[in-house]
């Protein structure tokens, strides 16, 4: 089925996306809203960061469609038609990471409303950062009628001990490249750990920040969002969720953004949900399947075929529903 342009509204802003409708031969689908990742992620899973044809979202709505589900991906704020809004860009950082979980929210209402849709028939499957709405979603008590997520290389630990186990990755490098003195390399560990417990306890970010840390996207005006997203565990999110609950979870070993190990700790946090685990060898980070070689980020874009490893067993997740 061809995609139907829409928009819905959340808060101030309008959201715009596309709608792919499945009619079965009862004359209602089961429907799945479809979540981005972090950054200037759009609807398809294009990012305007790395330009070129991402379209991880775009290829799970054909998945979707060919076991029979409708479903509606959008432009996050941020990112393609959907923009800032309303507001500056110095704004946005204001708004909060509860703005991405109001617009899930928001989507899903619409969603559930179209014409085709059944409304007991609602999953949400959240790529990347995504994983994280899609959690908070579901464990929300207004959102009971979510019946199913799926998790995909998600945010699996809080977001600030993700960011630091990253910057102290980078430091351990270029220390041991002979680009950076080990003297500057701890000052700039120790300003972090005192950003995160800044962050954790008051919501702010010390005035006086090392530069290469505000590169890093520890600057003031995201401070709101760090520290509200960083305040959802994904892990003591996938406790809340009920016993039995259907989730799949996907990780790959050539996924240079999410680490294995960290979402096997979450697929443990889900040993009581009725949990597919899906990991992989060849697919990076947007689910594309690099083959023997390592994925370093320019591959997203490259027009290689989209991992089998992740595509049949999700298919089969997803008709078993």
């Amino acid at each position: 089925m061809p995609d139907t342009e829409i928009t819905f509204a959340s808060g101030a802003v309008t959201y715009y996306g596309s709608l792919r409708t499945s009619v079965d031969a009862n004359g209602s689908a089961p429907a799945a809203l479809l979540l981005a990742g972090s950054g200037p992620t759009d609807r398809n899973g294009d990012s305007a960061l790395l330009p070129g044809d991402i379209g991880t979202l775009r290829h799970l709505a054909d998945v979707l469609e060919q076991h029979g589900f409708a479903s509606l991906r959008y432009d996050k704020i941020g990112s393609g038609e959907t923009a800032l809004g309303p507001y500056e860009v110095e704004e946005v950082g204001g708004l909060g990471f509860t703005t991405f979980v109001d617009a899930a929210s928001a989507g899903l209402d619409f969603l559930a409303a179209q014409p085709g849709v059944d409304p007991s028939q609602l999953i949400v499957i959240g790529h990347s950062d995504g994983g994280l709405v899609a959690l908070a979603l579901a464990t929300a008590e207004s959102e009971s009628r979510v019946r199913a997520v799926g998790l995909l290389e998600p945010l699996s630990v809080r977001l600030l001990d993700l960011l630091t186990t990253q910057i102290h990755g980078q430091l351990d490098a270029v220390v041991g490249a002979g680009q950076l003195p080990v003297e500057l390399a701890d000052e700039l560990r120790l300003a972090l750990a005192d950003t995160v417990e800044s962050l954790r306890t008051s919501g702010t970010i010390p005035d006086d920040l090392p530069e290469p840390l505000q590169n890093a996207g520890l600057v003031h005006a995201n401070a709101k969002a760090l520290a509200e997203e960083d305040a959802l565990d994904p892990r003591a999110l996938a406790g809340r969720l009920p016993a039995g609950f259907p989730v799949l979870t996907s990780c790959s070993a050539k996924d240079i953004q999410v680490q294995l190990a960290d979402v096997d700790g979450l697929n443990d946090a889900l040993a009581h949900t009725a949990l597919t685990p899906v990991r992989m060898t060849n697919a990076n980070h947007v689910l594309k399947d690099v083959g023997d070689r390592p994925s370093t980020g320019p591959d997203y874009v490259e027009p290689l075929p989209y991992s089998a490893e992740f595509t049949e067993p999700f298919g089969r997740w997803i008709a078993s529903l």
